[in-house]
């Protein structure tokens, strides 16, 4: 691949969400390319990885307090 080349990247998807894309572009006059590199720009802008590690300690802190609150319902 040149440098100046972007690198591409596929998944397969539901039926429904092709249709939406399509749907998408039929009332925007966009790609389907143009769609899904917004999609996924909007995505990666939203998921912050300390935030994603500060909620998954949270959710242990609160893992571990129901783990107490179980034990002292059941003794």
């Amino acid at each position: 691949m040149s440098k100046g080349q972007q690198p591409m990247v596929g998944a397969r998807i539901p039926h429904a969400w092709k249709d939406q894309i399509e749907g998408i572009c039929h009332e925007t006059g966009k790609t389907e390319s143009q769609i899904l590199k917004e999609a996924i720009g909007k995505y990666l802008d939203r998921t912050d990885l300390d935030s994603v590690e500060s909620l998954m300690k949270r959710v242990a802190s609160l893992e571990r307090q129901i783990k107490k609150l179980a034990q002292l319902v059941t003794s």
